[in-house]
């Protein structure tokens, strides 16, 4: 990362010593203004007024802590997510706009029946859904707020191997609700999370007792070795504070003849996905290369044959920028195919489209 320039610092103390504390972090003054607006606001609303501790105080205590890296949604609590208000903690991995943004674009193909033309918004059928490595349990939760009022039978389901996300996407439901942000479910509306190992086929076992329409999974992605050598895009805070369980795959997890550690996750939703049949498979990855990786290990894959796939950048309902190529040429044994990439910014996900009466 780039050193500060020293005027900015200067600029920042002419305005206060919490705004010059914030920089650091920020990067540039704008930024740090938005966040020292928002700690003042939090502060203002949380702070007891018989507190020995002052106002002042507890702002500046904030400030230092995001100067050394905090993120601001651990020192806030949540981070706004679509309408939800998602609760946030150490050792959760917090919400990114990107998810967010294929979140919604996944919702908006649902409810046009462009991914799934029998199901629709007039249609009485159940529309299920299953998010693997669910985090906070953002992802699901929105999904299931945006489709609520058009499907009066929906199943969603999320899963993560750690207690602590589980417990913090329950208090997430529990939080949304009182907050009149998900409306209070019909008899046959559904959202849970459960714990389990996507590794371990019996804590997979549960799932497959129930149909899947949708598979959505963020899962682990990032290398060992750009974590430990803070490579690529990851930032200081993320690998001080954000959890490695959630980023780089398991030392331990298998890794299949073909491919590489950081992409074994994909390997597992493949196999996954042959087992819970879904119609649609949405999967977030990290960057190009990767997906190239993938889509090249899929093309090998016995569910090659079933599926057809489309790259999703950061923002896949905004037309490409000028520069941003509309496919990506995979190599597969031997040959080369051709796949279709969606809107603007970074490769960021892809969509797998499932006939399984092929």
């Amino acid at each position: 990362m780039p050193r500060l320039p020293s005027r900015l610092l200067r600029q920042a103390r002419q305005h206060s010593p919490n705004l010059a504390a914030l920089v650091p972090a920020c990067r540039d003054i704008q930024s740090a203004q938005n966040e020292l607006r928002w700690l003042t606001e939090y502060v203002t609303q949380t702070i007891n007024t018989q507190s020995i501790v002052s106002k002042d105080q507890r702002l500046r205590s904030l400030c230092q802590r995001r100067r050394r890296g905090v993120p601001l949604q651990y020192i806030l609590g949540s981070q706004p997510f679509g309408p939800l208000d998602i609760k946030c903690r150490s050792g959760v991995l917090i919400p990114r706009p990107e998810t967010e943004a294929y979140t919604y674009h996944l919702v908006d193909l649902i409810k046009s029946g462009k991914l799934l033309p029998s199901r629709s918004s007039n249609d009485d059928d159940e529309l299920s859904i299953v998010d693997l490595c669910t985090g906070t349990g953002c992802i699901p939760l929105l999904l299931y707020a945006l489709l609520q009022p058009s499907f009066s039978r929906l199943r969603v389901r999320g899963v993560d191997i750690s207690s602590q996300a589980i417990s913090l996407a329950k208090l997430n439901i529990d939080h949304n609700t009182k907050l009149g942000n998900i409306s209070v479910s019909q008899p046959d509306q559904t959202l849970n999370f459960l714990r389990g190992d996507i590794f371990k086929d019996q804590d997979v076992a549960p799932l497959t007792r129930n149909p899947c329409d949708i598979l959505v999974s963020n899962p682990p992605y990032v290398s060992r070795k750009a974590w430990d050598l803070a490579q690529g895009r990851l930032s200081y805070s993320v690998r001080k504070y954000e959890p490695r369980l959630a980023l780089v795959p398991h030392v331990d997890a298998p890794v299949p003849a073909g491919w590489q550690h950081e992409d074994v996750f994909y390997s597992r939703l493949l196999d996954l996905a042959m087992l819970l049949k879904p119609r649609v498979a949405l999967l977030e990855l990290g960057e190009e290369p990767q997906a190239r990786r993938v889509l090249g290990c899929l093309f090998r894959h016995k569910i090659a044959k079933f599926v057809a796939v489309e790259v999703w950048r950061d923002w896949p309902d905004l037309t490409a920028a000028d520069g941003e190529a509309g496919a990506l040429v995979v190599e597969a044994d031997d040959t080369s195919r051709r796949v279709l990439v969606k809107g603007s910014g970074e490769v960021r996900s892809i969509l797998l489209r499932l006939r399984w009466d092929t």
